[in-house]
């Protein structure tokens, strides 16, 4: 139902609307009521998922509230207090669909719920649409040449001079291949330029429940809306709270803007069920441009001396492979070091290479963990076709350790996310690799064996939008494979979840991306291109 009322509401948008020009001068702006009530309807047309509301504002009360689907949730904001209450049904074990009421404290003003117009743009061109003449105005944003997101707002100017608005239009894109990823629109209706103060006052006030804000960022965010721009500012607050971040006015706007981007492509993805979810980490106010460094591994085909072909032919691997057992983690056999992170600099290539050393040695010293120092391969190995914070090749950081060795990270210093001077020739305890072999590419039976019989492998793989912002789930991304960012991890183990086969991958991000800093990665189709590039070390 929802689907085919998107799809009529787009029919009449489209016949109903046709254009003229200049209706207001170029430089008039957009002046909103200082009070009003709206009714509105948001339709997703990716989803074909529909949402009605209900918003009240008064400037002079300086409070506002929403109502979202006929009532279900209600939002109340408090600029003469302080507060945003919310009131919503639970079910748990002991109660059914039970109404409850929480506040939170904001330093935030209550705004407007209508449309931010600080960056849209007056086209010089009006049209007709629901029997109103509106003016059209745009808000376009571009990485380079490529469309990022662009939003369309229609709006009617009354007699009085007061601005309304009538739709909203968003489209959103991945800006690498020009794909839309999300689409809406959102209509209002039934204004009127009064609002009471019973309209604004919560219901039954005592009985909410009054938290801190920033207490739990990850369970309260999931009741704000990226679309309310309240919520939005209440939501960046707590985000760069969460995780510690200061940014001043100029900046926090644009760190906003693109936090609000994210969210919704995150929200967009979430909302569709697809075996995995995203979240707000670390790197939600970033752009995929500021995040390239993440992905700092090349990859290559270039055959070295040191690097030992695989022992088992394609026979011997399918016969191994039936005695393996169907769920395998190195992570319970002692053989992974904790969760490590390489910053703001691209030396992925380190970590996975030090992972899978770590574990390889772990397994021949009776289970003892080495903490192998990364800054030693980012200050030392450019000799090998690395550099530094500036990226690396996993062959290429194995073939110096065969030559030169690793120290631990007590001896050799702490990892600093920097490019620093070599130290190595004043180490004492170096710790050294016969050579590395690359598992047979394209092969799943093959990385099954070389991670049961010689346990961590470093894998090439392919990055997203969707990687840089997993949650939980069997991670599995077509856009990952031809366009992403080269990255380099550890994977350690595998297993079968609902019938399907994934890899347990360790990560170098920190131990709050992921699944406390893991990822699992669907096996099917060479998913990532992970089965290209996958290497381990031979002590």
């Amino acid at each position: 139902m929802a689907a085919l009322h998107a799809t009529v509401v787009l029919f009449l948008y489209f016949t109903l609307a046709s254009s003229y020009t200049l209706f207001r001068d170029d430089d008039d702006e957009i002046t909103w009521p200082i009070e009003y009530h709206f009714k509105g309807e948001k339709l997703d047309f990716m989803t074909s998922q529909k949402e009605n509301f209900e918003i009240w504002y008064s400037a002079e009360l300086n409070r506002s509230r929403m109502d979202v689907n006929d009532g279900t949730v209600k939002k109340w904001y408090y600029g003469d207090t302080g507060y945003y209450y919310e009131r919503h049904p639970i079910t748990n074990e002991k109660v059914i669909n039970e109404e409850v009421c929480t506040a939170f404290q904001t330093e935030e003003d209550p705004q407007d719920y209508l449309p931010d117009t600080s960056d849209f743009t007056y086209t010089g061109l009006s049209t007709t649409l629901y029997d109103k003449v509106v003016d059209i105005w745009t808000e376009t944003d571009r990485y380079g040449t490529h469309r990022a997101w662009e939003n369309t707002l229609y709006v009617f100017k009354t007699d009085s001079g007061i601005d309304l608005p009538v739709q909203v239009e968003r489209k959103e894109y991945n800006y690498d291949v020009g794909q839309l990823i999300s689409h809406t629109i959102t209509n209002y209706f039934e204004f009127r330029d009064t609002v009471t103060e019973e309209e604004l006052t919560v219901d039954n006030e005592e009985e909410c429940d009054k938290k801190r804000p920033g207490m739990d960022f990850h369970r309260h965010i999931k009741f704000f809306s990226p679309d309310l721009p309240p919520e939005l500012d209440l939501a960046f607050d707590l985000y760069i709270k969460h995780h510690n971040k200061l940014y001043q006015d100029e900046k926090h706007h644009m760190r906003k803007k693109i936090f609000e981007k994210n969210w919704r492509m995150i929200e967009d993805h979430n909302s569709q069920d697809l075996g995995y979810k995203l979240e707000l980490n670390a790197f939600a106010d970033k752009t995929e441009e500021e995040l390239g460094y993440l992905s700092g591994t090349d990859f290559s085909t270039q055959e070295y001396p040191e690097m030992m072909p695989f022992p088992h032919s394609l026979q011997e691997i399918d016969e191994l492979v039936k005695e393996l057992p169907e769920n395998f983690d190195l992570r319970l056999e002692g053989s992974v070091t904790p969760v490590k992170n390489q910053g703001e600099c691209g030396s992925c290539w380190a970590f996975c290479t030090t992972a899978a050393i770590e574990g390889a040695l772990a397994r021949v010293n009776g289970d003892r963990l080495l903490d192998l120092s990364e800054q030693s391969l980012v200050d030392c190995a450019w000799g090998f076709q690395n550099k530094g914070c500036h990226g690396g090749y996993m062959a290429g950081a194995m073939k110096y350790v065969v030559a030169h060795g690793i120290s631990t990270e007590k001896d050799y210093g702490i990892y600093t996310a920097n490019d620093g001077y070599c130290k190595m020739q004043n180490m004492t305890d170096i710790y050294k690799i016969r050579g590395f072999s690359q598992v047979t590419p394209r092969n799943p039976n093959a990385l099954k064996v070389a991670l049961f019989k010689y346990g961590p492998v470093t894998v090439g793989i392919r990055t997203s939008f969707n990687f840089m912002y997993y949650s939980s789930g069997l991670f599995y991304d077509t856009m990952c494979d031809e366009f992403g960012g080269g990255h380099c991890v550890t994977a350690v183990g595998y297993g079968v979840r609902d019938e399907e086969e994934y890899w347990i991958i360790k990560n170098s991000w920190g131990e709050k991306w992921g699944e406390d800093g893991y990822i699992l990665m669907s096996a099917k189709d060479n998913n990532c291109l992970l089965l290209d590039y996958a290497h381990y070390p031979i002590v």
